[in-house]
């Protein structure tokens, strides 16, 4: 029985070293795998520290670096993975360690009780000594065997407990390695975090360093533009420097002297007569009718004609001379030095007029037109005891007036009384653009009668009513309205004024019949807007355009010829009649008369006067009716004031009149109650 109980123990105990061996060696196995995975971790971290050190080294090879960092921080991942294996194999093996120790336990408990076991069979065995001798042998071999087991059984504790303290220690190496793994992560995930904020200020600093360069690229260029800009300025203002003393001092349209340079010469040239005693001489030219020019054929031609003038006055003079436009079509010659005695001078400077005077009558190109033109000159001497130079354009100013009022082709030399009766002129052509602008001038009304003294209208004749001089008459404020430009706005309140007449005699039986013929300068003739206001002022009053007659002077045929005859056929359209003004008195040309759509000729009073006396008149007056009859053209005779200049008038054909004989020219009040009294009738 006792034999069979220590055979069951052995048996256990040998199955127990077993398992106890079994386990140590998986512990070794594992404190081995655990070695190998200690070292390369190590080995991990020794490459990742020398990566840091690289890492630090080669920062400027940043591209090479971030992939090797990332092959790195694969295999980091990969060896963390192994070592999270590894802890987790660990961990089984602690386990299995546990279990083995939980056995050993229970080993030992049953080792006890097999001991107790055994005591007990000692005790059995001690009372059956006498009865087992033969088994002591065998129990000593027994126990010899058994404490030779215990022996082995302590060493195994022993080992055990240095394993297990070994075991222990490694865990607590391998949490510290763990938390200097967290800490070298940590410390690599700080880094690489700095690394990629240097990373990123890197590339902060290069875009910088990049915009910097792209704007000091920009900026270098904008100095070039600028320094090239700067070099085009001081060009332009050179030029512009240059430019500015030629406008200053040079008439840009013909380069002459301007008018302010030409002050400053002709100062210097009466500082100069101080010292000398020749005669000098200014010389004002202007061209006659050159703002026809300009209004008929257009600026252009007008330039046109300035830029040739100029070139033949330049032909003129000598090179000491001084030549200078002052305005529009005005020049001003200075001669200096032309002789001690002042007839001569004078007959130096009638020469250089006449000189001048053929240059100017020479024809002109103007593009396509051909224009034969006229000038006028006035002259003034100065010399040591001369006043200044604007004085002396003054003077020279008031001769050229009193020759154009002479003619054309002419030269006057200024005097004092010139220079009375041109203050006189500017005076009244101060007031005189007052009425214009304040509408102080008036119709007259002279009746127009046929040959049995029915009435067949009235010339309207303006007048201008003033409070100081009384009713100046229009012969003397017409010339200075042509020479201002004035004649313009006032021709256009006449025509206006004569519709609205018309008007106003529609509303009788009496009248509405009666014919209005108004006076047209040929400025007015020829404005470009003449025809369209001339319909819009028959339409605004509705009249009968056939009422209305314009009465023209034979100058207009001189010139310009087809522009008139267009004029005229426009105006023809709507049924407005034309009467040539003062016939006889001018150069009408016979070609261009049968060309015009006129309707009547008015024959002038300087023939009518006197052809009751004067053969040659009569005979005048007896042609220009019949070529009228010829052209079927009417005719009316103005300025008659006997009955019998009218009975001869009425014998030669002429069927209607107009003068004092039947009335002067009156305001309309009286006009009209001429009318209702019947004086004509």
């Amino acid at each position: 029985m006792n034999n069979k109980h220590s055979r069951l123990s052995s048996a256990k105990l040998a199955t127990a070293n077993t398992a106890l061996a079994n386990a140590n060696a998986e512990l070794a196995f594992q404190n081995q795998e655990k070695d190998k995975r200690a070292s390369e971790l190590a080995i991990a971290n020794t490459e990742l520290a020398f990566q840091n050190t690289e890492k630090g080294k080669r920062a400027d090879e940043l591209n090479f670096q971030s992939k090797e960092k990332d092959k790195r921080a694969a295999e980091l991942v990969i060896a963390n993975i192994e070592l999270a294996f590894q802890n987790k194999e660990k961990g089984k093996r602690a386990a299995e360690l546990a279990i083995a120790n939980a056995e050993l336990a229970f080993q030992n408990k049953e080792k006890d009780k097999r001991a107790a076991e055994l005591a007990t069979a000692n005790t059995e065995l001690a009372f059956q000594n006498a009865e087992k001798g033969k088994r002591a042998a065998e129990l000593a071999i027994a126990n010899v065997e058994l404490a030779f087991q215990n022996a082995e059984k302590g060493k195994r504790a022993a080992e055990l407990a240095a394993a297990n303290s070994e075991l222990a220690f490694q865990n607590a190496e391998k949490g510290k390695r763990a938390a200097e793994l967290i800490i070298a992560n940590t410390e690599l995930a700080f880094q690489n975090e700095e690394k990629g904020k240097r990373a990123a200020e890197l590339a902060i600093a290069n875009t910088e360093l990049a915009f910097q360069n792209e704007e000091k690229d920009k900026r270098a260029a904008e100095l070039a533009l600028a320094n090239t800009e700067l070099a085009f300025q001081n060009e332009e203002k050179d030029k512009r420097a240059v430019e500015f003393h030629t406008l200053a001092f040079y008439d840009p349209l013909t380069g002459l002297p301007n008018r302010r340079l030409l002050i400053d010469r002709l100062e210097h040239a009466i500082a100069s007569s101080m010292r000398k005693y020749a005669q000098n001489a200014v010389l004002f030219i202007n061209l006659d009718n050159f703002k026809d020019i300009n209004d008929t054929l257009g600026y252009g031609h007008g330039d046109l004609l300035l830029e040739q003038t100029t070139q033949r006055l330049n032909a003129c003079i000598s090179k000491g001379d001084t030549l200078a436009r002052v305005r529009d079509d005005e020049f001003v010659l200075i001669l200096q030095d032309l002789d001690i005695h002042p007839i001569e001078a004078a007959a130096m400077t009638k020469a250089m007029s006449v000189k001048i005077f053929n240059a100017l009558n020479q024809p002109y190109q103007l593009y396509q037109h051909k224009y034969r033109g006229t000038a006028c000159m006035g002259a003034v001497f100065f010399g040591h005891d001369s006043p200044c130079a604007e004085e002396l354009l003054k003077q020279a100013g008031i001769a050229l007036h009193q020759a154009k009022k002479e003619g054309r082709n002419i030269l006057r030399f200024f005097n004092q009384e010139m220079q009375d009766i041109i203050h006189i002129r500017t005076s009244l052509e101060h007031e005189l653009r007052i009425a214009e602008e304040t509408s102080q001038f008036c119709l007259y009304y002279q009746i127009q009668v046929d040959n049995f003294n029915r009435v067949l209208g009235a010339e309207a004749l303006i007048r201008w009513p003033h409070k100081k001089r009384g009713l100046i008459p229009p012969a003397t404020f017409i010339p200075l309205a042509e020479v201002t430009g004035l004649i313009i706005p006032i021709g256009k309140w006449v025509v206006e004024s004569a519709c609205a007449q018309l008007g106003e005699w529609q509303k009788s039986p009496e009248t509405c019949s009666f014919t209005l013929a108004v006076n047209v300068s040929a400025l007015q003739f020829r404005q470009a807007d003449f025809v369209t206001h001339v319909k819009a002022a028959v339409k605004q009053y509705a009249i009968p355009a056939n009422l209305l007659k314009l009465e023209l002077t034979e100058s207009l045929l001189q010139e310009y010829i087809d522009i008139t005859i267009d004029t005229m056929k426009a105006l023809k359209e709507i049924g407005v009649q034309f009467s040539l003004d003062d016939f006889g008195t001018g150069f009408s040309s016979l070609q261009y008369l049968k060309q015009l759509p006129l309707d009547q000729f008015k024959i002038d009073q300087s023939f009518v006067r006197d052809i009751t006396t004067n053969k040659s008149d009569k005979a005048i007056v007896k042609t220009i009716i019949s070529m009228a009859r010829g052209l079927n053209i009417e005719v009316i005779a103005e300025g008659v004031e006997t009955e019998e200049q009218r009975q001869l008038l009425i014998a030669d054909g002429c069927t209607a009149f107009q003068g004092y004989l039947f009335s002067k020219p009156v305001a309309i009040e009286e006009f009209e109650a001429l009318i209702q009294r019947g004086v004509c009738k």
